[in-house]
C-alpha cells in the first residue's frame, strides 16, 4: 500500500524549489508544477515563487532567452518552433516576444541565417539529389519549415545560396 507524504511547510518547498532553480533555468509554470505535486498550497506556491523572484533564482525573462538560444544553436529550431516551445511552457506573450528579439539585431540575424541554412544543407545531403527536382526543393523547404524557419527566408535563401547547399565531393 502507498503511503501518502505529508505536504512540504514552505521552508522546505523554498529549498527543493531553489536547489532546482540553481542547477539549471527554470520557469515558474514548471516550479509551479512542481510544487503542486510535492502538494504545497496555491498561496503557499505563490509565496516561493516570489521569493525566488526576489533571491534572483528565478526570472522568466532569462529562462525565455536561454531557451531560445540553446533551441537555435544546439536544436536548430527557427523562431516560430521556439515561440511555440515557449507557448507550450505557458509563458506570456511579451516574455515569449522578449526572448525572441535577439533574433533581429544585425549579428545574431546573420548567425539566425546560417542555421537555418545549415539545417537546410542537411536535409539537402540527406536526400542525395543534384541537382533537386521540384520535389526535392519542396521537401526541404517543408523541412525548413517543420524547423520553424520563416518561409521568406528559406526562399531568399533558395533563390540566393543555392550553390552553399550544395557540398560538391568532387571540388
Amino acid at each position: 500500500m502507498l503511503k501518502r507524504r505529508a505536504p512540504l511547510t514552505y521552508e522546505n518547498a523554498l529549498s527543493r524549489a531553489a536547489g532546482l532553480c540553481a542547477k539549471c533555468e527554470q520557469c515558474s509554470p514548471d516550479i509551479l508544477k512542481k510544487l503542486a505535486a510535492w502538494g504545497v498550497s496555491h498561496s503557499e506556491s505563490q509565496r516561493v515563487i516570489k521569493r525566488l523572484e526576489e533571491l534572483k533564482f528565478l526570472d522568466d525573462l532569462r529562462f525565455a532567452k536561454a531557451y531560445a538560444h540553446d533551441k537555435l544553436h544546439f536544436s536548430g529550431w527557427g523562431r516560430r518552433k521556439i515561440q511555440q516551445g515557449l507557448w507550450v511552457k505557458r509563458l506570456s506573450t511579451s516574455i515569449i516576444e522578449q526572448a525572441c528579439e535577439d533574433f533581429d539585431n544585425e549579428d545574431e540575424s546573420e548567425a539566425y541565417r546560417a542555421i537555418a541554412l545549415r539545417v537546410m544543407k542537411a536535409k539537402v545531403r540527406q536526400l542525395k539529389e543534384w541537382p533537386m527536382s521540384r520535389e526535392a526543393k519542396l521537401k526541404v523547404i517543408k523541412f525548413a519549415m517543420s524547423r520553424g524557419f520563416e518561409y521568406p527566408l528559406i526562399v531568399s535563401i533558395m533563390r540566393n545560396q543555392t550553390d552553399l547547399l550544395h557540398d560538391d565531393p568532387d571540388a
